[in-house]
């Protein structure tokens, strides 16, 4: 039976705060051991790139786009800016791969994520 005389309240101050830590610690345990993967050469340099780029893009994302229910808009801006900065800094600025690799690795993440962080933080 549902109580109709119970105020709903908002999440306490941590809860937000841990799922878009765990998303994030997700997306790095995903996408960046992929990026290094197909960063042959100059696994160090794009390691830290992916760092870098995928706490700034999934920080917004989960932040910013997803609480205002825009997260295809900002999985696209992922790609797009994930892709940019793989293509700025690797070493032969392929921009195709760049876009390949940044689609291999959101896609993985997207798909493969929630799974992840289930096992990972459903205890916590």
């Amino acid at each position: 039976p549902v109580r109709r005389d119970r105020v709903e309240r908002p999440p306490p101050p941590g809860a937000l705060m841990s799922s878009w830590f765990a998303a994030l610690v997700v997306t790095l345990l995903i996408e960046v051991p992929l990026v290094v993967a197909l960063y042959p050469g100059e696994r160090a340099r794009m390691g830290v790139v992916a760092v870098l780029a995928n706490a700034a893009t999934n920080l917004a994302l989960n932040l910013v786009l997803v609480p205002r229910g825009h997260l295809v808009l900002g999985e696209t801006i992922a790609l797009v800016v994930e892709a940019a900065v793989y293509a700025r800094v690797g070493r032969d600025r392929d921009v195709p791969r760049a876009v390949m690799v940044s689609a291999a690795a959101n896609l993985l993440s997207f798909s493969l994520g929630p799974a992840l962080a289930h096992a990972l933080f459903a205890r916590l």
